[in-house]
């Protein structure tokens, strides 16, 4: 109980601080008018789409469509539910535009195929489900002529961890080559000087800021900025600056005493604060400058 409520918060708060990020990396032009760019995946995705509502509030043109929700992933029992809410997105959000996917956090775990039969993590059955899974969303968003940019995963603290965040990423890598989609790794980004995963960051401003949350999975509101930026690039290649340049600081930062969570039951329905300039509920489908509506809630059981 209290590993699961660790993990709540942290995912809770790692897209919460987005609203407390320091400003000083510079804004992004707008990818062009008019322009899509949905997010899908779970709770590493949103916090990617809070660092680019911050990087394009200012750019009303660009409709930003929230379809990342805490607790998603492709090895979910409910995947049959996301999968029909995800195709009927794609539906709505029309050809063209952007989509910009993240999953993983969820997923290292056993899977049961739409036959109810289980694998085993890694096992030559789960990577057989996984990878079509992998492919069915990557097909989709083909025939919508949606360009993709998928998002690997980070290195992670924990060794073990980071052993299966590398074999998923090999996995989305060889994928997303298939389907002339954009594969963007992380795992060589953000390292201290050793080469290992670090907590901190200097700023533009040579300030020390804090990158990575206190899980050793989730990135900071800071952390999610950097993320946009570089997805930006792949979006609008002339008009993205130079990305910050990262240098390892000492000294973790406190993390704040944690809010009161859900009911054992399930998690809150209530949305997930965005950025500074987000209204306190944004929704799903919402264009920037669109009045506010319910998010949907997040999906039950283990989040991330």
């Amino acid at each position: 109980m209290n590993r699961l409520f660790f993990i709540v918060f942290s995912a809770f708060l790692c897209v919460f601080t987005a609203a407390r990020a320091e400003p000083a990396a510079p804004q992004l032009a707008s990818p062009s008018a008019s322009a899509t760019i949905s997010v899908y995946g779970d709770s590493l995705a949103d916090g990617v789409w809070s660092g680019l509502y911050d990087r394009l509030k200012a750019s009303p043109d660009t409709r930003l469509l929230r379809r990342s929700q805490l607790g998603a992933g492709l090895t979910r029992p409910d995947y049959v539910t996301w999968r029909a809410e995800t195709a009927r997105q794609i539906d709505e959000a029309g050809d063209g535009g952007y989509a910009i996917i993240m999953f993983g956090a969820n997923d290292m775990q056993g899977v049961r195929d739409e036959n109810r039969k289980g694998y085993l993590f890694k096992s030559p059955g789960w990577t057989n489900v996984y990878t079509q899974r992998i492919d069915w969303l990557l097909q989709t968003l083909k025939d919508h002529h949606v360009t993709t940019i998928w998002v690997g995963l980070p290195v992670m603290r924990k060794p073990e961890t980071n052993e299966d965040a590398k074999f998923m990423t090999n996995l989305y890598e060889t994928e997303v080559k298939k389907y002339g989609a954009v594969f963007l790794p992380l795992y060589q980004d953000y390292l201290d000087a050793d080469g290992n995963f670090m907590q901190r960051i200097d700023d533009s401003r040579q300030k020390s800021q804090q990158l990575r949350s206190d899980d050793g999975i989730h990135f900071t509101g800071y952390g999610y900025q950097l993320i946009a930026s570089k997805v930006l690039t792949r979006v609008q290649p002339a008009t993205a600056p130079a990305a910050p340049t990262a240098k390892a600081a000492p000294k973790p930062a406190v993390m704040p005493v944690p809010p009161a969570m859900a009911p054992a039951g399930g998690p809150s329905s209530r949305s997930v604060p965005g950025p500074v300039g987000a209204p306190a509920s944004v929704p799903d489908d919402a264009a920037h400058g669109a009045p506010p509506g319910p998010r949907s809630a997040a999906m039950p059981a283990r989040w991330f």
